[in-house]
């Protein structure tokens, strides 16, 4: 059984707002991005330029990232990190 989401009358922040369409898309948006990882868009754009992040995919003039791409980043630094994955 699911439990349906109701939504709030109070308005909701810009952040909150990117974060909740985030949720169901297979891209998003390089300020989603850095949302999403807790850091300045800036710092994003110094890991992609630094190779450490993957370059985002262009759709037009759009930059789009892949939430794949997200995972095995995270992924990549908690295995830097020495975290052994599935294990609390």
């Amino acid at each position: 059984m699911t439990i349906p989401i109701l939504h709030s009358s109070r308005p909701q922040t810009p952040s909150s707002t990117a974060a909740a369409s985030a949720e169901g898309q297979l891209l998003i948006t390089l300020t989603q991005t850095a949302q999403a990882l807790s850091i300045s868009k800036r710092t994003l754009n110094r890991l992609i330029a630094g190779g450490t992040f993957p370059a985002p995919l262009k759709i037009g003039r759009a930059s789009r990232v892949s939430r794949e791409d997200i995972a095995g980043y995270l992924e990549t630094l908690r295995r830097q990190r020495g975290d052994k994955i599935g294990t609390s």
